[in-house]
């Protein structure tokens, strides 16, 4: 009787912890907060913004929105004040967004010739592979290719581990504007099969039509947005985009604002894609 009463003791106690340990974690509210890795490919850690909606439940999937250029939070901040809205207001269904911090330290600099020198940022040869390639310093040459794999090896996999999501290509999404938006174009070229859907405002560095676009590769989803008072560069990528989208029969969704490289513009944009893309209806 003594042993019996032991067994069921210990089955009691077994019971209780594996109840505590399935017990999902329900936000109450909507979250955006810092948090970080290290990253062995880039030899620091690294931080990354969280946004989790309001009623965020860990055995719930949820869409995620891998962004670049996240930085400190601030008062006011236009991703929660913009995603609290649509998700409260039954616009868009909910979803989690991660956005990557962008490394603005000066790395390097380049003489003017006119007394003058234009500073670059880590995040330069980090977004922009026709930068990092020409650089004659070892470290900043590999910039390039260790922030690719840290985005697409180690950040995705530790956020939705953390986070008990697994989506599969069609449920990641990527933003990005600017170098950002070129470090994209270039995760969405190399690595086609990790994320479905990409956001791509105001291109820089994406170095687009040197890029080998294979025949038989489905490569994502594609919503690309440049103003029309940009560099001419800006459009003839955009128009060499549309035309190999077109030629592999794959969706795209190209065409030109009004305006320069304006975050404004970019803002204004992000929230009519989003609510179209992650529509309630």
């Amino acid at each position: 009787m003594k042993k019996m009463k032991k067994i069921i003791g210990i089955l009691i106690i077994s019971l209780y912890i594996n109840s505590c340990e399935e017990k999902p974690v329900i936000s109450s509210k909507s979250e955006f907060y810092t948090d970080s890795i290290y990253s062995k490919y880039l030899s620091e850690y690294r931080k990354h913004n969280i946004y989790l909606p309001n009623g965020f439940n860990s055995k719930k999937k949820y869409p995620i929105l891998y962004a670049t250029d996240g930085g400190e939070i601030k008062e006011n901040n236009f991703y929660k004040r913009t995603l609290d809205s649509l998700i409260d207001n039954r616009i868009i269904n909910p979803m989690i967004m991660i956005l990557s911090h962008s490394n603005n330290k000066v790395a390097d600099s380049v003489d003017m010739g006119n007394g003058k020198k234009f500073y670059l940022t880590f995040r330069n040869y980090e977004y922009a592979n026709d930068i990092a390639s020409i650089s004659e310093d070892s470290l900043l040459k590999n910039k390039f290719k260790n922030h690719m794999l840290y985005f697409n090896d180690e950040l995705i996999l530790k956020v939705e581990n953390e986070l008990n999501q697994n989506p599969n290509k069609k449920d990641r999404y990527f933003y990005g504007t600017s170098n950002g938006a070129g470090f994209g174009l270039n995760l969405l070229n190399k690595h086609p099969n990790k994320i479905g859907t990409y956001l791509c405002f105001s291109v820089f560095g994406g170095d687009i039509q040197s890029k080998t676009w294979k025949n038989n590769v489905y490569y994502p989803k594609l919503y690309l947005r440049y103003g029309n008072k940009e560099d001419i560069s800006l459009k003839k990528d955009a128009e060499f985009l549309k035309l190999k989208y077109k030629e592999l029969n794959l969706y795209a969704d190209i065409s030109d604002f009004e305006g320069g490289h304006d975050s404004n513009k970019w803002n204004e944009i992000f929230t009519e894609m989003i609510s179209k893309i992650f529509t309630t209806e």
